[in-house]
């Protein structure tokens, strides 16, 4: 004979409804059932962002504005504020961005600060001829009424890495940034001009100054950065005592030094490469 079922509760069944007949001779409801544990809510996914080593051929590919918002989303992810308009506005849309006073330096694992410091050099160390060669491409584009609003972003990038203008003439001098054109640095500069200059910026500019008459620079990130410039030449009888400086270079350094001052100070070599101190404002 084939056997359809138990022929008594089994041994669950049989516990709730003794639990039952006791709670209903004592006149009290049962208890409900405990509920169903939830799940930890996932959390958003967060955009140019590895938690594992990056690679140098990898990153040689992208764009200057890839390769900034790959290194600044590492300290975006510990809060860092950013002084650049289009990294504030890009950073704000993000949902798992918040901006943090201080910023939270221990989210930063070995591997973000290595991955850091990858980008960083990179981006420091585009060949000239690579430069160039994406600078003709972005005016090509521009001429054609083709450069979108990540194009824009990239040219400016572009036009500061190399240190020539590459905007539109009709701006004023007063109003272009000094990385993007030297040639603001012949004047005492305004305030606005750097307000948009990070740490980072700041050195660069700061040493803008003394690169213009040929100054040869012992950190190798500065001798890098200066040798992509067509009007750099080093001077190798240069005197930092006898600097040829003048009342407007002068009034220029002691207006960056300010600001650098305001951020935290002057940012070193391993700062600038991605291992940000503390307030950083400094990774753009």
């Amino acid at each position: 004979m084939t056997v359809t079922g138990p022929k008594h509760p089994a041994p669950l069944a049989l516990g709730l409804s003794v639990a039952l007949a006791l709670a209903c001779a004592s006149g009290e409801p049962p208890a409900p059932p405990a509920p169903a544990p939830v799940a930890a809510p996932v959390p958003a996914a967060i955009p140019l962002y590895s938690d594992t080593p990056l690679v140098r051929g990898d990153l040689e590919q992208m764009t200057l504005r890839e390769l900034s918002l790959r290194r600044n989303t590492i300290y975006a992810r510990a809060g860092n504020r950013f002084v650049k308009p289009w990294l504030r506005k890009y950073f704000a849309r993000q949902p798992w961005y918040t901006p943090r006073d201080p910023v939270d330096l221990s989210v930063l694992t070995a591997v973000d600060r290595q991955n850091a410091a990858l980008i960083g050099d990179v981006e420091a160390n585009l060949p000239r001829r690579e430069l160039l060669a994406r600078k003709e491409r972005l005016l090509a584009a521009q001429a054609e009424g083709a450069l979108r609003g990540d194009d824009a972003i990239e040219l400016r990038l572009v036009s500061a890495a190399l240190g020539e203008w590459l905007g539109d003439d009709s701006v004023p001098k007063a109003r272009r940034n000094p990385l993007e054109d030297p040639s603001v640095l012949d004047r005492p500069l305004k305030p606005q001009q750097i307000d948009e200059l990070s740490r980072r910026d700041l050195r660069l500019v700061r040493n803008t100054i003394f690169a213009r008459y040929g100054r040869p620079f012992a950190s190798p990130l500065l001798a890098d950065y200066f040798s992509q410039k067509a009007w750099y030449h080093v001077d190798p009888a240069w005197d930092d005592a006898r600097a040829p400086l003048t009342d407007a270079d002068r009034a220029n350094i002691d207006l960056l030094t300010q600001r650098e001052d305001a951020l935290g100070g002057p940012i070193t070599d391993e700062e600038q490469l991605g291992e940000e101190g503390g307030g950083l404002m400094s990774a753009a």
